[in-house]
């Protein structure tokens, strides 16, 4: 039977939003967190189907390229010089990060990626979920 564990990690970042209207167009930061959900069936000798800190070992590095750092279209004029500018392909929306960080866990482990969720703010997500 396959098991799921889900972990839960938190870093801070700026964003601003080229092509948006509204204000996110300005360049402004959030306290993140992500949930990280894998399956798998449970090894026999564990008990586990990943331990926690192993499971850290490839989220962490992920996270630790974003933290402090300010992400904006890489065809946006206004930060290319800024430290910290990460250039993103599009809009660093939750959408296209939570996107991203699913896509760079799948590359990175065998187990089952079920989901992840990043949280903007307290009340605003964005989910990927697998198959």
């Amino acid at each position: 039977m396959k098991v799921s564990v889900t972990r839960e990690y938190t870093w801070e970042m700026g964003h601003a939003l080229k092509n948006h209207a509204g204000k996110c167009f300005r360049p402004h930061g959030h306290n993140y967190r992500l949930e990280v959900e894998v399956s798998g069936l449970l090894d026999t000798t564990s008990d586990m189907v990943i331990d926690f800190a192993d499971l850290d070992g490839v989220v962490k590095p992920m996270i630790d390229d974003l933290d402090h750092q300010f992400l904006a279209n890489r065809d946006d004029d206004r930060f290319q010089k800024s430290p910290g500018y990460i250039p993103w392909d599009g809009e660093p929306t939750a959408e296209s990060i939570a996107l991203h960080l699913y896509q760079s866990l799948y590359e990175r482990t065998s187990l089952t990626v079920e989901r992840v969720t990043l949280y903007e703010t307290d009340k605003a997500s964005a989910t990927v979920r697998g198959s």
